[in-house]
């Protein structure tokens, strides 16, 4: 196996996983934003209507008690911040792990080290990484195919214009 092909393999899975936790944790954190505005707007409602109808109060708790209950029920929806402070840090340890990564090109490429004592290094960064990997995967309860698909492009256009120069070409090309 060629060292440089299992290091780029690696680099190109730790930026999808880091751009899939910033998509992941900002949807999460709309979600959770969007009901407590909602929460917060039905409780104002039902308050201060009170003197116009005996209806509005009613209809704002009653919404209350309805979105709380599918919160209760579907806990899944709506992620507690710990969890996604959590992929914070995950995502900070991503973006560690690309860029010892990097370095590990940037030796290579400098003969300051061979392949094998890249390799070794780069099992025993693998080694943490797994069980990052086991944990994001707990903490990563769903991610629809529309946003894996945006993951998947923005990973490849970020690749394209940072280590394949599209930007350079174009420029010398016009």
């Amino acid at each position: 196996m060629e060292v440089r092909n299992k290091i780029w393999e690696e680099f190109k899975q730790a930026k999808a996983n880091v751009v899939c936790i910033r998509r992941y944790t900002s949807l999460q954190r709309q979600l959770n934003c969007i009901y407590q505005v909602f929460i917060a707007v039905c409780a104002a409602v039902g308050t201060f209507s009170f003197g116009f109808s005996d209806k509005i109060p009613f209809i704002a708790l009653l919404s209350i008690a309805v979105v709380s209950l599918i919160k209760a029920i579907f806990p899944q929806i709506l992620q507690p911040e710990q969890e996604l402070c959590s992929l914070d840090a995950l995502m900070d340890y991503y973006n560690s792990f690309m860029n010892k990564l990097e370095a590990f090109f940037y030796q290579l490429d400098k003969e300051q080290k061979t392949d094998d004592e890249v390799m070794a290094e780069l099992f025993t960064l693998k080694e943490e990484e797994c069980k990052k990997q086991s944990q994001m995967n707990k903490l990563i309860r769903w991610i629809p195919k529309r946003m894996q698909k945006k993951v998947d492009a923005e990973v490849q256009t970020y690749i394209d214009e940072v280590y394949f120069n599209i930007y350079k070409q174009d420029d010398q090309q016009q």
